[in-house]
Order: C-alpha cells, then sequence, then structure tokens
C-alpha cells in the first residue's frame, strides 16, 4: 500500500509546478538539467524538460523527457535510459545493463508541411501528437520510476478478473454518490477536489497498467517476451492509440481499457493486508 501514496508524491509534483525532488536517493528535476558527477550514486536521474548528464553511476534508471540523456565514459546504469523528445548519447566505456529507449520527435513545425495549406487539420494532427507523447512520457516516467505497482496491477488483472470487473463496477456506482454525499456536508465539501484527484490517479495508472498488459501480449504474438516493461507499456499505450481511430470499436476497446484499469487499481489496493506481506513491498 506504500507504493501507492509513492506513486501520488511522484503525479503530484508533475500535475502541478516544477520542483526539484528532495528525496536523497533519487535525483528529479521538472525544468531543468540533471547531472550526476563522478564517483556519485544515486537510484534514479530523472529530468523532465531537461536533460540527464551522467558520469558516476545510477542503480536504476536514467529518464529524459524532452530531453537527452548523455553517457560519459566512466558512467555506470543500473537498469535502462530513455529518451524521450531527446537522443541519448553513450561515451565509449559507459555500461547500459537494461534496455536504450529512444523516441527523437522532431518539432512540430517540421511536421505541418506534410499536412498541407489545411490549417485546421494541421492544429488538429499537431494536438494528437503532442497528446500522444505527453502522455508516453507521463507513462514511460512513472513505469521507470515505480514499476511494481504497474506489476501488481498487471497481476491481478489477468488471474482476478472477475473481481476486477466487479471492483470498476463498484467504485464507479460509489464515485457519484459519495461527491454528492460530500457536496451536502459541509466539511465535505474541500474533499471533492481530493476525491476527483485521487479519482483521475486511478484512471491514469490503471489505464496504463492495462497498456502495460496489451503490450505484453503483443511481445508474446512477436516472441520477444524478454522486452523491458518500459518498451511493453509503449507498445501498448499506441496499439490503444491507433485502435482509438476504428469508429465505434475503438471508443469501445478504450473505454473497456480504462474501466478495467480503474478496477485493477481499486482490486490492488484493497487487496487484504496479509497478502501484501507474502509479496515483496514497493
Amino acid at each position: 500500500m506504500k507504493a501507492y501514496f509513492k506513486l501520488i508524491a511522484v503525479i503530484l509534483p508533475v500535475v502541478l509546478f516544477p520542483i526539484v525532488s528532495a528525496h536523497a536517493a533519487d535525483k528529479v528535476r521538472i525544468g531543468g538539467d540533471v547531472i550526476i558527477a563522478a564517483r556519485t550514486e544515486v537510484k534514479d536521474a530523472v529530468a523532465v524538460g531537461g536533460s540527464v548528464t551522467v558520469n558516476g553511476k545510477v542503480r536504476d534508471s536514467a529518464v529524459a523527457v524532452g530531453g537527452s540523456v548523455i553517457l560519459g565514459p566512466d558512467a555506470v546504469i543500473g537498469k535502462d535510459v530513455v529518451a524521450i523528445g531527446g537522443i541519448v548519447e553513450q561515451a565509449p566505456g559507459s555500461k547500459i545493463y537494461g534496455d536504450v529507449v529512444e523516441l527523437n520527435i522532431p518539432g512540430v513545425s517540421a511536421i505541418l508541411p506534410f499536412f498541407g495549406k489545411d490549417r485546421s487539420a494541421s492544429w488538429f494532427w499537431s494536438f494528437k501528437l503532442i497528446s500522444l507523447l505527453g502522455f508516453l512520457a507521463l507513462a514511460v516516467l512513472l513505469v521507470a520510476l515505480l514499476p511494481k505497482p504497474f506489476d501488481l496491477i498487471t497481476d491481478n488483472v489477468q488471474q482476478n478478473l472477475g473481481k476486477v470487473i466487479l471492483w470498476a463496477i463498484l467504485g464507479l456506482l460509489v464515485l457519484v454518490p459519495l461527491a454528492i454525499f460530500l457536496a451536502i456536508s459541509i466539511i465535505g465539501i474541500p474533499l471533492i477536489a481530493l476525491e476527483v484527484f485521487l479519482a483521475g490517479i486511478a484512471f491514469l495508472v490503471g489505464y496504463i497498467a492495462i497498456a502495460k498488459l496489451i503490450g505484453d501480449k503483443i511481445a508474446s504474438l512477436m516472441k520477444r517476451p524478454a522486452l523491458s516493461a518500459i518498451w511493453l507499456t509503449v507498445m501498448g499505450l499506441l496499439a490503444l492509440w491507433l485502435i482509438g481511430w476504428v469508429p465505434f470499436l475503438g471508443s469501445l476497446v478504450k473505454a473497456a481499457a480504462i474501466l478495467l484499469g480503474f478496477g485493477g487499481v481499486l482490486a490492488t489496493f484493497f487487496r487484504p493486508r496479509r497478502r501484501f506481506h507474502t509479496e515483496n513491498e514497493f
């Protein structure tokens, strides 16, 4: 259960305001560059709106959203290196023990000419592309920093699909009455915003978890079962995005993914406490 509070702690600053993380084991910066000096060791190195330069050791992942990841000759990355909107520059001698995910996206201005002179169409496609890339960036960031909650949710969906569906229905039935109850209660009015925020996180995390599960199924069909969680998530989100363009069917599939993900989050969060202790802590 502690992992969900950590998940909220990661999402909240991303949504609300730029900060520099104070977590001693991580180096996270939103709106700037992250530099890991030589003979320095951190758990994760993450930059949103900047680049990551590593000359020391990162025990887990190095992630740059809207920038590049630059590895010096003495850099050591224990897991994955992810650059969205940039490139991965790896100097000779540097070591990466996970996967390299590089989504180098050119500027929107370079794409607009392909849509002709129809400005409305250009803006439409630009907005769609930017929205997709932004969501991919957020999903990759969350999966890279906190992979365990997503693993638990996907496992729960696969092993307890019936319970997950029941939790999704129950959650939807409770949301509106709870909001009404809070609205008519004087002390509950400020909690409506909290309910909306937490429900939004549940839908977001659940959708990403279902995308990861879809990516895992695609990887199995492609006979590539060893892909990292980040690649599985990207593949699943792209598949859902493409399916979303199919009239009616696309909306139906995405709605099912959202509801299953929501139910998966609730079912995992409210699992009996003794079952949490039987698994590794997040």
